[in-house]
């Protein structure tokens, strides 16, 4: 049974582990790096687990454009043994309920050009590509930016 929960700086361990499952070296994060983005304020973090197993996760940051507030996904990461199960959207969609309970009007993440999997599942969740990044992974693979329009809670008139 998936239960989800917050992350913490204690979890820095865990997902610096999963991330080097799931990304080449060059593309996956270090430990340092998990521990920064843990201690921000400004930095969403869902874990998936069932039991012991972490199943996945997915980090996500407040981010400001102008006038415009979004949540830029820093990364998700669904175990081997996990994949195709619902995981990945179950994430997505926690990362998104948060998002919106802070004002944020969209949401953005990169993807690697070639990750046609992961491009369809951002299509599959209503994301659409809005640009491209020459090189953005290890200066070779050009990245994919894709971005969703977050729905507003309707005003009930009375």
């Amino acid at each position: 049974m998936i239960r989800l929960r917050e992350g913490t700086e204690a979890d820095a361990g865990g997902l610096f582990e999963l991330d080097r499952i799931c990304f080449d070296v060059g593309i996956a994060y270090s430990l340092r790096e998990f521990r920064l983005l843990l201690r921000s304020r400004k930095t969403v973090c869902i874990l998936a687990e069932d039991g012991d197993d972490l199943a996945g996760f997915a980090i996500a940051q407040i981010a400001v454009l102008g006038e415009s507030r979004g949540g830029h996904i820093v990364t998700i990461d669904v175990a081997p043994d996990f994949r195709r199960r619902g995981v990945g959207r179950l994430l997505m969609e926690q990362i998104e309920e948060r998002m919106m309970a802070i004002g944020a009007d969209w949401l953005r993440l990169e993807v690697a050009v070639n990750n046609t999997a992961a491009s369809g599942f951002y299509r599959g969740l209503g994301f659409a590509a809005i640009g491209r990044i020459p090189d953005y992974y290890r200066g070779s693979v050009d990245a994919t930016v894709m971005e969703k329009t977050l729905a507003k809670a309707s005003a009930s008139i009375h």
